[in-house]
């Protein structure tokens, strides 16, 4: 069986995005160890922590499909920091992603800051690794956040949907 891959000549290729999502996963925790929460929402970074099958503002640069899937699966240490980093976005909002409630006594911005793209991302991205624990976790915040009124549009579209 043949399957589905990224053959755009704009996709980075596996090593790069790894590359990327690494340098990322640095920053992310350097914030966290120094309580920089307010660095993680005014950073951009969801193209290459969260990849995805949706083409975005990068295009298809890092798209993955999957046969991408498939080989970043098989690199432990890139899905232990990709898990780490999903863990990490969470604690920027307040959330543990592990305990599914929110974290005691937040710090000064750790808490939701209106990126409901970035939460569709992750949860679309855990889907396709096919980590539904972790996704049921995001989905019960993006549920919370739904329920307190906090308007999921972006770019036109409502992405409450995937969490409901």
């Amino acid at each position: 069986m043949h399957l589905k891959s990224n053959t755009d000549t704009k996709f980075v290729g596996i090593e790069k995005l790894k590359e990327k999502h690494k340098s990322q996963l640095d920053l992310f925790e350097s914030w966290a160890a120094s309580g920089n929460w307010a660095d993680f929402h005014n950073s951009h970074y969801d193209w290459w922590m969260f990849p995805y099958d949706k083409s975005s503002a990068y295009g298809k640069s890092f798209t993955i499909y999957e046969a991408e899937v498939c080989e970043l699966k098989n690199d432990a240490q890139f899905i232990q920091n990709y898990l780490r980093g999903v863990e990490l976005l969470l604690l920027s909002w307040g959330w543990d992603l592990k305990r599914q409630c929110f974290v005691e006594n937040p710090a000064e911005y750790q808490t939701w800051a209106n990126w409901p793209i970035r939460l569709y991302k992750c949860g679309c991205s855990l889907q396709l690794f096919g980590f539904d624990d972790y996704f049921q976790s995001v989905r019960k915040y993006a549920q919370i956040l739904i329920s307190e009124g906090h308007n999921f549009l972006y770019d036109g579209k409502d992405r409450s949907l995937l969490f409901k």
